[in-house]
């Protein structure tokens, strides 16, 4: 990936600027179903209390997104292009089954049941493969987002966590340089705002978070090999159907 996302959590101020600009933007989806979202995370005790925030959106997995591996119609994958690498979602083949949800690890992606579709993230990607800024990027009031060439915001990223550890706030660190196409700089330790290891991310497939559209994976689980056996002719048809 040659064009990514750096988020400064440590400049977040949770003003949902990113949130509502993206909404503005792409707004196929119903009513509450957001591709990002911000997340409130509070430390220690009054009146030592510390709050901070986090832009939750997909962090577009560098190897094996799980997402990708557990969805039954291909309808997930990797933008194939030079300045590519995105992870995306189809919707033309999107069946809303919602079993990215439950795979994602920083759980990302949201199933409009309206639509019968499962949203998440795309990294703008067509202004992306241009090189050019993501919306959310562009809205944010106090430059926490910042997008650009991917070494050269590893570069800037790790430049401002020394900073921040220069300033005493000695657990800072930046996320996301081994395994996620989005970085991001943190002040606390990534468990603190519910981020998994990062050596953890390739292949990881967790399914006890299924979310479903219109209860299809509940219908899935019951039917058991029935079901799986199901999607997998969906898949088949649909590969007909192209070829």
């Amino acid at each position: 990936m040659k064009y990514t996302m750096l988020i400064d959590q440590s400049r977040c101020i949770g003003c949902a600027a990113c949130t509502l600009e993206c909404k503005n933007q792409y707004d196929e989806a119903s009513f509450g179903v957001l591709r990002t979202r911000m997340a409130r995370y509070e430390k220690g005790e009054f009146p030592n209390n510390v709050l901070r925030y986090r832009k939750n959106a997909c962090m577009h997995c560098l190897e094996e997104a799980a997402c990708i591996g557990v969805c039954p119609v291909d309808a997930i994958s990797y933008v194939k292009h030079e300045n590519g690498g995105m992870v995306l979602i189809d919707r033309d083949t999107c069946i809303g089954c919602g079993l990215c949800v439950g795979a994602c690890p920083f759980d990302a992606p949201m199933v409009d049941e309206e639509r019968v579709k499962a949203e998440k993230c795309s990294l703008c990607f067509e202004r992306g493969l241009k090189g050019d800024e993501t919306y959310c990027s562009e809205a944010c009031p106090t430059g926490a987002i910042t997008f650009g060439e991917r070494d050269e915001l590893i570069s800037k990223g790790e430049a401002r966590v020394s900073a921040l550890i220069d300033k005493g706030r000695d657990q800072a660190n930046l996320y996301g340089a081994e395994g996620t196409g989005v970085l991001i700089v943190l002040d606390y330790d990534p468990a603190d705002y519910e981020l998994p290891d990062e050596s953890t991310l390739a292949g990881n497939i967790s399914l006890p978070k299924f979310a479903s559209a219109a209860g299809g994976l509940t219908v899935m689980a019951a039917l058991g090999g029935l079901g799986l056996s199901c999607f997998r002719k969906i898949r088949t048809d649909r590969t007909d159907k192209v070829e």
